[in-house]
Protein backbone atom coordinates (compact mmCIF):
# COMPACT_ATOMS: atom_id res chain seq x y z
CA UNK A 1 0.00 0.00 0.00
CA UNK A 2 1.42 3.42 -1.22
CA UNK A 3 0.90 6.07 1.72
CA UNK A 4 -1.93 7.91 1.38
CA UNK A 5 -1.88 12.10 2.70
CA UNK A 6 -4.80 12.42 5.01
CA UNK A 7 -3.11 15.81 5.92
CA UNK A 8 -0.20 18.30 4.45
CA UNK A 9 -0.22 21.56 5.24
CA UNK A 10 2.49 24.18 6.63
CA UNK A 11 1.55 27.84 7.90
CA UNK A 12 3.81 30.42 8.36
CA UNK A 13 2.63 32.51 12.00
CA UNK A 14 3.78 35.73 14.17
CA UNK A 15 4.69 37.55 11.46
CA UNK A 16 7.36 34.93 10.05
CA UNK A 17 9.12 34.05 13.34
CA UNK A 18 7.22 30.31 13.36
CA UNK A 19 6.07 27.74 11.17
CA UNK A 20 3.97 25.39 12.02
CA UNK A 21 3.84 21.52 9.83
CA UNK A 22 1.62 19.26 10.15
CA UNK A 23 1.68 15.92 8.39
CA UNK A 24 -0.62 13.17 8.73
CA UNK A 25 -0.47 9.90 5.91
CA UNK A 26 -2.21 6.61 5.97
CA UNK A 27 0.04 4.19 5.75
CA UNK A 28 0.23 0.08 5.77
CA UNK A 29 -0.66 -0.91 9.50
CA UNK A 30 2.58 -2.18 10.53
CA UNK A 31 4.62 -2.88 13.38
CA UNK A 32 6.25 0.88 13.77
CA UNK A 33 2.37 1.94 12.90
CA UNK A 34 0.00 -0.30 13.82
CA UNK A 35 -3.26 2.01 13.75
CA UNK A 36 -1.84 2.44 9.83
CA UNK A 37 -1.39 6.43 10.59
CA UNK A 38 2.05 8.32 10.83
CA UNK A 39 2.08 11.94 11.93
CA UNK A 40 4.43 14.38 12.35
CA UNK A 41 3.57 18.15 13.57
CA UNK A 42 6.46 20.78 14.05
CA UNK A 43 6.69 24.09 15.57
CA UNK A 44 9.66 25.32 13.55
CA UNK A 45 11.37 28.62 15.36
CA UNK A 46 12.38 30.37 11.74
CA UNK A 47 14.58 32.99 13.30
CA UNK A 48 16.54 30.84 15.57
CA UNK A 49 16.79 28.20 13.09
CA UNK A 50 15.54 24.89 15.01
CA UNK A 51 12.61 22.78 16.00
CA UNK A 52 10.46 24.01 18.93
CA UNK A 53 8.23 21.26 19.55
CA UNK A 54 7.36 17.89 17.48
CA UNK A 55 4.61 15.82 18.10
CA UNK A 56 5.20 12.18 16.25
CA UNK A 57 3.95 8.77 16.48
CA UNK A 58 5.54 5.54 16.58
CA UNK A 59 5.98 2.44 18.36
CA UNK A 60 7.04 1.75 21.38
CA UNK A 61 6.05 5.29 22.06
CA UNK A 62 2.63 5.67 20.08
CA UNK A 63 1.81 9.61 19.84
CA UNK A 64 4.18 11.62 21.84
CA UNK A 65 6.01 15.35 22.04
CA UNK A 66 9.64 15.96 21.97
CA UNK A 67 9.35 19.27 24.61
CA UNK A 68 13.13 20.04 24.72
CA UNK A 69 13.96 20.62 21.71
CA UNK A 70 17.00 21.41 20.36
CA UNK A 71 19.10 20.60 23.05
CA UNK A 72 17.43 17.36 24.37
CA UNK A 73 16.58 15.28 20.96
CA UNK A 74 15.57 11.95 22.82
CA UNK A 75 13.40 13.69 25.25
CA UNK A 76 9.88 12.40 25.06
CA UNK A 77 6.34 12.77 26.96
CA UNK A 78 3.86 10.42 26.11
CA UNK A 79 0.60 12.07 25.06
CA UNK A 80 -2.71 10.22 26.41
CA UNK A 81 -4.64 10.38 23.05
CA UNK A 82 -6.79 8.13 21.32
CA UNK A 83 -5.84 9.42 17.61
CA UNK A 84 -4.20 11.94 15.43
CA UNK A 85 -7.08 14.09 15.72
CA UNK A 86 -6.87 14.69 19.57
CA UNK A 87 -2.89 14.67 19.12
CA UNK A 88 -3.08 17.55 16.58
CA UNK A 89 -5.92 19.78 18.72
CA UNK A 90 -2.75 19.18 21.53
CA UNK A 91 0.01 20.17 19.30
CA UNK A 92 -2.14 23.30 18.52
CA UNK A 93 -2.58 24.28 22.34
CA UNK A 94 1.30 23.66 22.72
CA UNK A 95 2.00 25.73 19.83
CA UNK A 96 0.06 28.75 21.19
CA UNK A 97 1.29 28.38 25.18
CA UNK A 98 5.46 28.16 23.65
CA UNK A 99 4.81 30.91 21.13
CA UNK A 100 3.18 33.49 23.86
CA UNK A 101 5.92 32.58 26.37
CA UNK A 102 8.54 33.42 23.89
CA UNK A 103 7.12 36.32 22.46
CA UNK A 104 6.50 37.86 26.55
Amino acid sequence: MKARVLIDRTQVIRDGKYAVSIKVFEVEASKKYPAGIKAKFVLQDIENGFARLLVDNHEPFGFHIHTRLPRDRNHRELLDVRDHQEALAFFLDEVERVVKNYET
